[in-house]
């Protein structure tokens, strides 16, 4: 036996048998993996695969000493394996993704993100896997807060002042790396078309010169800001001019404004430059009585809005002598026609008030004028109102105005209407208030009209015998206009100059407003 191991050839056979043994040794084990694959293709239909969006991941780390940047909020992770596995894991919530950093020194590392109560029996792919963070040392620092406003987005003819911040300082903790990149901590307000003063609470946001957000952590986190916001205005005096040819023999001898100042709404630069609104034209084209016209005044360049909007104006004219005595003529051929039970509307009425008549219920009027005139004149050519737009509550005597064609003239029976008023129930305001104490001031000191008939602008008659187109608005400027110019008189001894700036805030620019538009009443007696 011994002879046949040293003979070579037989050494050759046995590596042979070994290696042809060592090759079916292979082949069996692929097979059997082939199997498995087989089997696991079979058992497939119990396997499934998850896919798990917005994973939180969780930091460890001394939160109190360091500051970790580079840190994914969220991570993907896919689970594969056994369906009820993964329909239990799903269900139960409490996978975890997180990425511990307590071992870690200060720097930048490449960290791979964990996973925790996860089944083993599961596979997990977390995406991303590895992540680039940054530790530094935390710190703290105290900043200024500066509110961030835009002035141009206050309403027309407002002003925004400068703000209030409080607190005025505030805590910006982070790295240190990053509270150097601060260059303004600011409070951010929306003004929003403001007409008062405004008072909110705004986030304070750190940013950097760039203006680009930085992701620290401010204390507090919030501030109150106060922005004052006033209306800018200013009455100046007015001029107005002829424009226009009048009628054929008519001279005219006077153009009278009846209000002598408006005011003006604006920039305060550009209420700086006007002193004056003048050359305000007054058409008189074929003017052939003396009547009252309404003008629209122009708003000057720079300027937002001026108010009134309107004024009235009376025009004087004087005839030559046929056409005065073919005028006095015609008035000692004019009959008389009357009107009974007329009814009186009330005009100018706030939503913040109820209004009830209290006396008359109707008016009579005897109407003068031609004959051929008269006969065309029935009820619904004639009608009667009371202005009450500058009523507090209360109860009111206010005049009756009537409304009829300019060739006749008009006698009431009653020239005064008693009104009651009465305040609505809602919230009050500042501006509520004032404008109930403006308002009552002006009906204390409201004057009778006059109580004399005929042609001019007499509000006791109603109707301008002499006045064209116009005659209706006109009697309705005068007997609107009385009351009002005393009214005015107390604010003149108070105010500044008409050429001063006037501001303050909403409510006192509406009591003021209240107690100028004098043609605003007008304008609501014309409509109707």
């Amino acid at each position: 036996m011994d002879k046949l191991m040293n003979r070579s050839w037989v050494m050759k056979i046995i590596a042979l048998l070994l290696a042809f043994m060592l090759y079916l040794s292979v082949n069996l084990d692929d097979g059997a993996s082939s199997s498995n694959k087989i089997l696991n293709r079979s058992s497939s239909a119990n396997t499934g695969v998850e896919t798990l969006t917005d994973v939180p991941v969780q930091v460890s780390y001394n939160e109190k000493n360091r500051i970790v940047r580079g840190v994914p909020d969220t991570v993907i992770m896919t689970l594969e394996g056994p369906k009820n596995i993964l329909a239990q894991t799903k269900l139960q919530k409490d996978y975890q993704a997180y990425i511990d950093l307590d071992n870690l020194s200060l720097g930048q590392h490449r960290v791979k993100v964990q996973y925790r109560n996860i089944s083993d029996n599961l596979n997990v792919v977390v995406k991303p896997d590895i992540v680039n963070v940054t530790i530094e040392e935390r710190d703290s620092k105290q900043f200024s807060v500066e509110a961030s406003y835009d002035k141009n987005k206050v309403k027309n003819g407002y002003e925004a002042g400068e703000a209030t911040v409080s607190p005025r300082a505030v805590t910006v903790t982070g790295a240190s790396s990053q509270l150097d990149q601060v260059a303004y901590v600011k409070a951010i307000i929306d003004l929003d078309n403001a007409s008062k003063t405004v008072t909110k609470q705004a986030t304070v946001v750190a940013l950097d010169k760039n203006l680009n957000k930085l992701n620290v952590t401010v204390q507090p986190e919030t501030v109150n800001v106060t922005i004052p916001v006033r209306n800018i205005s200013k009455k100046v005096p007015i001029d107005v001019i002829q424009e226009g040819t009048p009628g054929d023999g008519v001279n005219i001898t006077k153009l009278e404004p009846k209000t002598d100042t408006v005011k003006i709404i604006g920039p305060s630069d550009s209420l700086e430059k006007i002193d004056k609104i003048d050359n305000i034209p007054v058409d008189v084209t074929g003017i052939t009585k003396s009547k009252d016209i309404k003008v629209n005044v122009p708003v000057p360049d720079g300027i937002d809005s001026v108010s009134p909007k309107q004024i009235t104006v009376h025009v004087e004219v004087d005839k030559q002598g046929d056409e005065k005595d073919a005028e006095e003529t015609d008035a000692s051929a004019a009959e008389t026609k009357s009107f009974k039970n007329l009814p009186v509307s009330l005009t100018g009425q706030s939503s913040k008030y109820t209004y009830e008549m209290l006396s008359p219920t109707s008016v009579d009027a005897d109407v003068k004028g031609p004959k051929s005139d008269l006969d065309k004149l029935t009820k619904s050519g004639i009608s009667l109102s009371a202005n009450v737009g500058n009523l507090s509550a209360g109860e009111h005597t206010v005049p009756i105005i009537i409304n009829s064609p300019d060739s006749v003239t008009s006698t009431l029976s009653t020239k005064q209407a008693k009104v009651r008023v009465t305040a609505k129930k809602q919230s009050g305001t500042n501006d509520e208030q004032t404008d109930k104490e403006t308002s009552g001031s002006t009906s204390d000191k409201e004057t009778k009209p006059d109580t004399g008939t005929g042609s001019g602008t007499n509000p006791g008659t109603g109707n301008s015998g002499d006045s064209g187109d116009s005659g209706d608005s006109a009697d309705s400027a005068d007997s609107a206009d009385k009351p009002h110019e005393e009214t005015d008189t107390p604010e003149d001894n108070t105010d500044t100059p008409t050429d001063s700036t006037e501001t303050g805030d909403d409510s006192s620019n509406q009591s003021d407003e209240n107690s100028t538009p004098v043609d605003g009443q007008t304008d609501n007696t014309s409509g109707n």
